[in-house]
């Protein structure tokens, strides 16, 4: 009971004294946009959730007032948590490991700030990477031509996609493109642009402030009501029921 007393007392503390410098953490939301992004392996959304976001921000893990060791130790714990979803996005144990030990190591070198927050965004697009490459051997057991096609989808996401523009790309018919598509992944190719698309637009409800009509525009939905009709129907809930149901979760 003693014990548990005084790591109250001392949460208090910590909490008055956070808010009296204006030392807030950096916000559970941005954390998870960014770990999100390492799970997905999507290389570009990360670093555009970096451009768009406010610097992150680590509470007080250490005893010492040196900024850089303050950092130090923010970092390790964020390579620790990238480490896990890297995982989780299908990178091999022992090499997530492995590289998370590198990282810490060459943090633990570092003389600046400035070149410890490079080095902690580095990190995290090289996890990314690393989880790219191993969905990518996961998805090896498709034909060439199916995979350009989700790489042609991929690529071209927030743009119209037609059947003809792909299959001309990878040098099939439309009509067979499509039947191969459907026979490798168990879905349409209208139905996989629309999952992704879905995917897309939850992330943008959870982590960004755009409104319901801008994101159907950002990701070429031919209109806000049909945006709004298939959202629903991939989750129960139209996209700003979806939004306000996250503002109560936090």
């Amino acid at each position: 009971m003693e014990q548990e007393n005084d790591i109250r007392r001392h949460l208090v503390k910590e909490q008055f004294e956070n808010i009296e410098t204006a030392r807030i953490h950096t916000s559970y939301r941005q954390e998870k946009a960014i770990l999100e992004c390492v799970k997905a392996g999507n290389l570009e959304l990360l670093e555009r959730t970096y451009r768009s976001s406010p610097a992150i921000r680590y509470g007080r893990m250490t005893s010492s007032s040196s900024p850089l060791k303050q950092l130090f130790y923010g970092s390790i714990a964020n390579t620790t948590l990238i480490t896990r979803y890297a995982i989780e996005g299908g990178v091999d144990e022992e090499t997530a490991f492995s590289l998370s030990d590198i990282y810490i190591k060459k943090m633990e070198r570092c003389r600046t700030c400035e070149e410890l927050e490079q080095l902690n965004e580095q990190m995290a697009i090289d996890f990314t990477m690393q989880v790219a490459d191993a969905q990518k051997k996961m998805r090896s057991h498709y034909s060439t031509p199916i995979l350009q096609t989700m790489q042609l989808i991929y690529e071209h996401s927030h743009e119209k996609i037609l059947l003809e523009d792909l299959a001309q790309t990878v040098g099939l018919s439309p009509k067979y493109l499509s039947a191969l598509f459907k026979k490798e992944t168990g879905q349409t190719i209208s139905n996989y642009i629309l999952s992704m698309r879905i995917e897309e637009a939850k992330y943008l409800l959870t982590y960004t402030d755009y409104t319901s009509s801008q994101i159907s525009e950002y990701l070429a939905f031919h209109s806000q009501s049909y945006f709004i009709h298939v959202f629903k129907k991939a989750t129960s809930l139209t996209p700003n029921q979806y939004r306000s149901r996250l503002s109560l979760i936090d």
